[in-house]
């Protein structure tokens, strides 16, 4: 638990002092100001921390004075200062009313209490010296455990022109899931990892995970690169593969590098910049960006402009897109593949998505309020009514929206609230128009406060309903039901009522006005 205390004073020390001055003729007036450091919190206890991981803290500095304040120094002591560390460079300097984080990490290397002490040193004349304790305490936790087989990748003796393949496998031999957080590769183009990167892959306790690799020799010197695997393996974060091809070479490649937008939102213009890509002898590059993956539903299936330094996508909908690029200079030599990964999280704090395998079909998302009625104005908002005034009224903010509409094949389409009214929403999905297709497989995602909460998928005939289930606000939970039934109304009893000429009764009009 982090204790808040600060170091009240005198409001005198937050005015500037006058001292009046009688000299012969004249008065002088003489205005003196002071820094005042003021340090929140007093001291930081970070509880129980697993051996061999980390746990961070932030200590605010505020200089509540009129005159700068100088940090000179903040230095750790006591019998267990080793386990601790400051994560920011001193000395600096702050003007007044500005603030600054001084990080402190605490990283226990056995199952023992640990204590240290925090000093920083300042201009302050009242308070010159601050002391901030520091406490923490080793446990036991299960931890992930990383091996790499081969550390070395070799192809041997590939002719220009000619493909060779050779696996790598991860191992978590740990107790706790491995996460790889990133996986770059660097130096020869000539390398190439066949299937998705593995940034952001988990491996259980035991388990394993295959790479293959490629390796396609376009000259006959031979080529080098690394592969650097980022994880959370506390006593390895970071391994290194050597990939060396017909002996390896001995020069210098272009790097790639992707300057790209992370996180994202679904429906905006995603800029990607490959401007920062270097070559060794400074020669002319050309781009080739490719895209790599889209989340299931999305309508995106290439990017524009991507031969240029700058490419663009548009993200149709919520869900994690990934992007590549590789750079040659003029010599023809070719950049290792630099991978991006892109998670487009909804703005609104209530969204909603359907999508569907078909080409043709029409689909319709509905979201009812309460207990309004499907198609009914204004408790349905779907394709014909689309933005309606719900909650507090002319307040758009709890209004719902769809935001695309899509008539014919795939989707997707989307219902967004910005700020949803306490209350229960209603989501389902319609069938409305064949187009000469016949079953169709719907995916529906309900995110609230920008995370997926629930994913299913119904196959659906024409003019069928499938009502997922409710969504509770301010909850954020779904209540799920999935009640599928073609497009009737039903009695009690669930049975289809029938019109006075014995034809079955549709559950509403087709649309809000009716027809």
């Amino acid at each position: 638990m982090l204790v808040v205390e600060t170091d009240m004073r005198d409001a005198a020390h937050f005015f500037a002092l006058v001292v009046l001055v009688g000299c012969d003729s004249s008065d002088q007036a003489v205005n003196r100001v002071y820094p005042d450091m003021v340090v929140a919190p007093a001291s930081v206890d970070f509880g129980d921390v697993a051996v061999d991981f980390t746990g961070a803290a932030s200590i605010q500095v505020i200089n509540a004075g009129l005159a700068a304040l100088e940090i000179e120094s903040a230095t750790l002591s006591g019998a267990d200062a080793d386990a601790f560390s400051v994560t920011v460079e001193v000395p600096l300097s702050l003007a007044k009313d500005e603030v600054t984080s001084l990080g402190v990490v605490f990283t226990p290397l056995t199952y023992l209490p640990y204590a240290a002490e925090l000093t920083i040193q300042s201009n302050d004349e009242e308070h010159p010296t601050l002391v901030i304790p520091l406490s923490g305490v080793g446990v036991y936790a299960p931890t992930p455990d990383i091996a790499v087989d081969p550390l070395s990748v070799e192809f041997a003796a590939v002719e220009v022109g000619a493909t060779a393949f050779s696996t790598l496998g991860i191992t978590n031999e740990g107790q706790a899931t491995l996460t790889l957080t990133s996986a770059e590769q660097h130096g020869s183009g000539a390398f190439a990892l066949i299937g998705a990167n593995p940034s952001g892959f988990s491996i259980p306790p035991g388990q394993s995970q295959q790479l293959v690799w490629s390796y396609t020799p376009y000259v006959e010197t031979g080529d080098n690169g690394t592969f650097v695997i980022q994880s959370n393996d506390p006593d390895e974060p970071e391994l290194i593969v050597y990939l060396l091809g017909n002996g390896g070479g001995d020069f210098e490649y272009p790097e790639a590098v992707i300057d790209c937008n992370t996180p994202i939102r679904p429906r905006e213009l995603v800029w990607l910049d490959g401007r920062a890509s270097t070559d060794p002898d400074g020669l002319p590059l050309t781009y080739a960006w490719t895209l790599e993956g889209v989340p299931a539903g999305s309508g995106v299936e290439a990017l524009t402009d991507p031969a240029q330094s700058l490419a663009s996508f548009i993200s149709d909908i919520a869900g994690e897109y990934a992007v590549g690029l590789v750079v040659t200079n003029s010599s023809g030599i070719s950049s290792a593949k630099r991978q991006c990964k892109m998670e487009a999280i909804p703005e609104e704090e209530f969204h909603v998505e359907l999508s569907w395998n078909t080409p043709n079909a029409d689909m319709d998302l509905h979201v009812m309020w309460e207990d309004a009625d499907f198609f009914s104005v204004p408790g349905d908002c779907t394709f014909c009514n689309q933005v309606p005034d719900w909650g507090v009224p002319l307040d758009t903010n709890d209004d719902p929206s769809l935001d695309i509409d899509a008539t014919s094949g795939f989707g997707p389409e989307n219902i967004n609230i910005d700020r949803p009214v306490d209350g229960t929403y209603r989501v389902l999905v319609h069938y409305y128009d064949d187009h000469t297709d016949a079953s169709v497989l719907a995916t529906v995602r309900v995110y609230s406060y920008g995370v997926l909460v629930y994913e299913a998928s119904q196959t659906m005939e024409y003019n069928y309903t499938w009502e997922l289930g409710q969504v509770n606000w301010p909850e954020g939970t779904v209540g799920v039901t999935g009640v599928y039934r073609k497009n009737y109304e039903y009695d009690d009893n669930g049975d289809p009522v029938l019109m006075e000429d014995g034809v079955t009764k549709v559950s509403g009009p087709r649309n809000c006005s009716g027809g």
